[in-house]
């Protein structure tokens, strides 16, 4: 898993004053509640290799707890920005009391009993409401609802909201399902196809500076121009991956309005966004391209180039 599937950065603000006391559990396969007993000023834990049992109550009571960390070598367990969880990273066991902020992982679908203990309770909100709707489109393709492409033996093909399979019929159908076959599989979730073709549409495509804004309903002509040539601007980019986010079964639509130019003050600009859950999210393969990265699921708020100023946008449909 890159360590670039992230779901939302959760910034919460509260100062915490402490000493920083580090505890390290090594040497024994089992964490419960006896194991740090006595020691509630520890802000670090370290989780060695031996560990193959923690219970859900092994880290209550630790309000100073700041971080955690795990050996690559433990088999069980793993931690990402300060925080625990299971090995494949499904399922959060512990976020730290005294943590102000964390990454949650996109394949996080679950939190553990206890996990949340301790944590403020805006915070703790915040957390649900993104594991939830990680879990809502951590999907299998077969699992998601509507219509959009499938992969199968024979190929990729056009599902039905009754399950019906098609072959593409029209060009842009056609040109998506190339993408698709060659980006993604069937074997990852719906949140993974949408960054192995996010990825994708940046490498496939060269940047081409075009001077004219496009106006009316442009964006399928746009795409296909895209997919044809090899060569867009960022109109061509934005729309792109809008239908390529549309056929994974996603609802999405191109952006346009202006962002920070390098030379100073503002550029026209376009761009896509993707619902996740209930909140649209930005996804700029071209400054991807650009930029290197940083512009893979943004926020307004979090979008590196910013200020980004929206003003309009056109719904994507096949």
């Amino acid at each position: 898993m890159r360590k670039k599937l992230l779901a939302l950065i959760i910034v919460f603000l509260l100062t915490i004053a402490a000493f920083p006391v580090d505890a390290c559990a090594s040497g024994t396969t089992t964490i419960d509640a006896t194991t740090f007993r006595g020691n509630t000023k520890i802000t670090q834990i370290h989780i060695g290799s031996d560990v193959t049992e923690i219970s859900s109550s092994a880290f209550r009571g630790l309000g100073h707890l700041q971080s955690i960390t795990v050996s690559e070598k433990n088999n069980f367990y793993s931690s990402y920005s300060n925080c625990l969880y299971n090995k494949n990273m499904t399922e959060l066991i512990c976020f730290p009391a005294a943590l102000k902020s964390a990454y949650i992982p996109e394949t996080v679908t679950s939190i553990g009993d206890y996990a949340l203990n301790g944590v403020a309770e805006d915070l703790k909100n915040e957390i649900r409401a993104v594991v939830e709707a990680q879990a809502a489109n951590n999907l299998m393709e077969w699992e998601v609802p509507g219509d959009h492409f499938i992969h199968t033996e024979y190929g990729v093909k056009w599902r039905t909201a009754d399950g019906t399979l098609y072959e593409p019929d029209t060009d842009i159908k056609k040109l998506v399902a190339s993408i698709l076959e060659v980006s993604c599989d069937s074997g990852m979730t719906q949140v993974q196809q949408l960054e192995k073709s996010f990825n994708y549409v940046v490498n496939a495509l060269v940047y081409e500076r075009k001077l004219d804004v496009p106006v009316g309903l442009w964006t399928e002509s746009y795409a296909k121009e895209a997919l044809l040539t090899g060569k867009a601007n960022c109109y061509g980019y934005a729309a792109t991956f809008a239908y390529v986010a549309k056929g994974l079964g996603f609802e999405a639509r191109v952006c346009t309005g202006t962002v920070q130019s390098a030379l100073g003050g503002k550029t026209p600009h376009a761009w896509t966004e993707v619902k996740l859950g209930d909140k649209w999210y930005i996804f700029d393969t071209e400054m991807q391209d650009a930029k290197g990265s940083g512009y893979y699921k943004q926020t307004y708020d979090t979008y590196p180039a910013k200020p980004i100023e929206k003003q309009a946008s056109i719904t994507v449909f096949y």
